[in-house]
């Protein structure tokens, strides 16, 4: 993942020598979902913390929607919101993948001390993935084309040969190891179809994959769920 140039200068944040060491081996879906929620409180936290969150988080509820409490999920779909906002998202005028959680990861934020457990939570990918049942899952983000195994158990899927479910997924990536961050977000399987030809059109024609207008439709069609076919709220896209 290319990070920028930050607001003081340094070519990618380095600061050699202060967030030296290893992530630990034993990551799991919990540990990182409580890191992430240690990060982000730590940056969005408090007044100063409220002013660097509020222009993203606007930003997320004007582009996607406002979710309640009476979506289904909420508390996956608001977690999602800070992740974004944290770890893909840059501040007004920063360079490309500048965000907050690397500012932090980096020692660019007062009173965050850079650590490779914070590196590790700056460069997690959010996609939306096909999932193959078994012991790994094996995952396929439709859009980017990553194959990805992970070690999570999802007896819920059974012992199918073909994908059995499309999630919404935040990973995070260790040596020789992947790991899911949050709890998934569910899409209709029905619209892989769709993803695929969006990843067709990518590699035409170059650019950076937002998963903004997945997520708005999602959001639609979650909420307006009639029986009808869901390839029609996410056509055109």
């Amino acid at each position: 993942m290319s990070r920028g140039t930050g607001e003081d200068g340094e070519a990618d944040g380095a600061r050699p020598g202060r967030d030296e060491g290893p992530v630990p081996e034993d990551m799991g879906r919990a540990r990182l979902s409580a890191a992430l929620d240690e990060l982000g409180e730590r940056v969005f936290g408090g007044r100063d913390g409220a002013r660097r969150a509020a222009p993203l988080l606007e930003r997320w509820d004007r582009e996607i929607g406002v979710h309640t409490s009476l979506d289904s999920g909420h508390e996956a779909l608001a977690a999602a919101r800070v992740d974004w906002a944290l770890c893909d998202a840059e501040p007004p005028g920063a360079a490309p993948g500048d965000t907050w959680a690397w500012r932090a990861a980096t020692g660019r934020v007062p009173g965050i001390e850079p650590s490779p457990l914070y590196r590790l939570l700056a460069t997690t990918q959010a996609g939306i993935f096909e999932v193959w049942p078994g012991a790994p899952l094996l995952l396929r983000d439709r859009l980017r084309g990553l194959c990805v195994r992970v070690d999570e158990p999802a007896p819920w899927l059974g012992e199918s040969r073909r994908a059995a479910a499309l999630w919404e997924l935040r990973l995070a990536f260790g040596t020789g190891a992947a790991w899911i961050c949050r709890t998934p977000i569910e899409y209709p399987l029905a619209i892989a179809p769709l993803l695929q030809r969006a990843h067709e059109g990518h590699w035409r024609a170059p650019q950076r994959i937002d998963l903004t207008p997945w997520r708005r439709q999602r959001l639609r069609w979650a909420r307006d769920r009639r029986g009808e076919d869901p390839r029609s709220f996410f056509s055109g896209l």
